[in-house]
């Protein structure tokens, strides 16, 4: 299978290396793409290393880590806004009111409302049908 031989050395070249540095480049907030371009390895090796040495759970963790670093960085960057900007004190509440949504879902976050769909066209056909029923029954004297 062509590009076997390039993964197997790329999963070795990733044994080799201490999982930690993995683990903090994915807490630094880098994607799986750059971590790959920066190592030197295909999507799909990283993938099966992950899946071999059973690092999912640890991926997972680094990524809760890495958003909850990108969070409070959005609070530093509306904070730090200039005071001169007039949009500043919205970006503010903008901001902890996305923060809020997202660290507490069921209290902050939108609330679903169940979706009720009508088909009017329907139900005028619907109601044709049953008004031509019962017509008939009248005509003929079944209904009584």
């Amino acid at each position: 299978m062509p590009g076997t031989p390039k993964r197997k050395r790329d999963v070795a070249f990733l044994n080799e290396m201490p999982s930690e540095l993995i683990f903090s480049m994915v807490e630094a907030g880098k994607s799986i793409a750059e971590i790959c371009i920066n190592l030197g390895i295909s999507k799909r090796a990283l993938d099966d290393w992950i899946d071999e040495n059973d690092h999912g759970a640890m991926i997972t963790r680094a990524r809760a880590r890495a958003a909850d670093l990108m969070a409070c960085e959005t609070l530093s960057i509306a904070d730090g806004m200039d005071d001169a900007n007039p949009t500043k004190p919205t970006v503010r509440i903008r901001t902890r009111q996305w923060l809020a949504e997202r660290w507490d879902q069921k209290t902050y976050g939108l609330q679903k409302a169940n979706q009720l769909n009508i088909n009017i066209g329907s139900m005028r056909m619907d109601a044709l049908r049953h008004a031509e029923v019962i017509e008939a029954e009248l005509s003929t004297g079944e209904g009584k």
